[in-house]
């Protein structure tokens, strides 16, 4: 049986040390090591970062952040209804030149990608904008 807890918060720069609170312990809760915890926040403090100043701007709503683990793989969804997002229109961030030269942003995505194994976007009508990560870790000992 797969453990699930859910944080359903405003979307406010101010709630990101709650988010990161709240995947921790559920990280924690699920036996990741501190380096898989350390990465699965990183990657959840991006996409929260990223779904509170563009999907709602200075739009008041709420940011709902799932995290589940199946005894294989720990998964977070983080679901909005601020402006739909689409990831393929980001360009692959250039890493060879001068860091003067480069194009500022769209590393967010990027370092999702590279923090984790697997990275989904869905939009919804109805829905609203869903992510869902994944990061692969495998069954572990029961925690006595």
């Amino acid at each position: 049986m797969p453990h699930r807890c859910e944080l359903k918060i405003d979307s406010d720069l101010n709630n990101l040390e709650k988010i990161a609170n709240f995947v921790i312990e559920a990280a924690e809760q699920a036996g990741l090591s501190d380096h898989e915890t350390f990465e699965v926040q990183m990657a959840v403090d991006e996409a929260c970062t990223n779904v509170i100043q563009y999907a709602y701007g200075e739009e008041a709503g709420d940011v709902g952040i799932a995290c589940e683990y199946d005894g294989e793989c720990f998964r977070v969804t983080i679901q909005d209804h601020g402006k739909p997002f689409d990831p393929d229109s980001i360009p692959e961030p250039d890493l060879s030149s001068p860091i003067n030269e480069r194009r500022v942003g769209g590393l967010g995505v990027f370092f999702m990608r590279k923090l984790m194994d697997e990275i989904h976007f869905e939009l919804d009508d109805a829905e609203g904008n869903r992510l869902t990560m994944v990061k692969k870790v495998g069954p572990r000992a029961e925690v006595q």
